[in-house]
C-alpha cells in the first residue's frame, strides 16, 4: 500500500539498513559502517529520477540509531517536482548505495492536504 505524502510540507524519507553478522543474521551495522547512501524519487520502482533535483540526494545516518538513514526533502522540491504528478499519482523513494545498486524502495502517493494528518 502506498503511503500518502502531503507535498506542501517537507518530508523525512527514512530507511533502516542491516548487514550480515558472523552468525549470518542481519543486524544494524556499527555507526558509520555504511556510507554513500542516496535517495531518488522516481515514477517507477526501477526508473530514473523524476527530475535531477530529486536524484542522488545524500542520506544522513541517525547518530542515535545506527543503520537508520534519512533524507529531508524540502517543500520546494516536493511542490516543484512531485505535486505536479497530480493528487493520487504514485511515486517511489528508492535507496541506493552510491547510485551503484538499488537496495530498497517504498511506494508513496501524492495526497491533498486534508488526506494526511
Amino acid at each position: 500500500m502506498a503511503k500518502p505524502i502531503n507535498c506542501k510540507m517537507a518530508h523525512s524519507f527514512q530507511v533502516a539498513l542491516t548487514t550480515p553478522n558472523s552468525a549470518r543474521k542481519h543486524a544494524p551495522p556499527a555507526l558509520g559502517a555504511i556510507s554513500g547512501i542516496t535517495l531518488r524519487l522516481a515514477s517507477t520502482k526501477t526508473g530514473a529520477a523524476i527530475h535531477a533535483n530529486v536524484d542522488a540526494l545524500a542520506a544522513t545516518e541517525a547518530a542515535d540509531a545506527p543503520g537508520l538513514f534519512y533524507v529531508v526533502v524540502s517543500t520546494t522540491l516536493l511542490t516543484t517536482h512531485i505535486l505536479p504528478l497530480g493528487v493520487g499519482a504514485e511515486f517511489y523513494a528508492i535507496w541506493s548505495k552510491s547510485g551503484v545498486m538499488d537496495m530498497e524502495w517504498t511506494r508513496f502517493l501524492v495526497a491533498s492536504d486534508d488526506e494526511v494528518t
